[in-house]
């Protein structure tokens, strides 16, 4: 893991969830995974604000986890079931976010590796910071198109 530079260090991070591919691990509380993500980016010394939005077909997910999700601040943004339109709906979310936003930080959790030459590309060529947590049998080019990764399982397991 590197520690932020210090460009980066007060910057706003968004989170872009892929919930579907990357639910919430077993052993952890959705009302903590806003917290967890906040200190794992605190011990890289990343300090501005933070924004989640997950992405998924939230028909399978449990209103009380929904209702957990949403009082910490996580956007839930409902995608129908074709897993062509979620992952269309998840690049829509992050062109926005490489062309339009001033935040420079992006923690992209997902498995989905068709992704990992864009967040390459920006990282190089927009001088956006890309921040991956991933399972444990995502592709080497997919963990490599990122400067900082974790596994999604541990990121949400490790302690408060």
């Amino acid at each position: 893991m590197e520690m932020a530079e210090a460009k980066a260090e007060e910057a706003a991070t968004w989170v872009c969830w892929d919930i579907e591919n990357c639910p919430i691990p077993n052993g952890c509380k959705a009302e903590e995974i806003s917290q967890k993500i906040s200190l794992a980016l605190s011990k890289l010394n990343y300090l501005g604000p933070i924004s989640i939005s997950a992405y998924g077909n939230m028909n399978h997910i449990p209103p009380s986890v929904k209702k957990a999700l949403s009082s910490t601040g996580v956007v839930l943004n409902h995608v129908h079931v074709n897993s062509r339109s979620s992952s269309s709906r998840i690049f829509r979310g992050l062109l926005d976010w490489a062309y339009n936003s001033d935040t420079s930080n992006l923690i992209f959790i997902s498995r989905d590796d068709s992704f990992c030459s864009y967040l390459s590309k920006w990282q190089r060529d927009r001088n956006k910071n890309v921040l991956l947590a991933h399972p444990p049998n995502a592709s080497d080019s997919f963990v490599s198109s990122a400067k900082t990764t974790w596994l999604w399982n541990s990121l949400c397991t490790s302690l408060i």
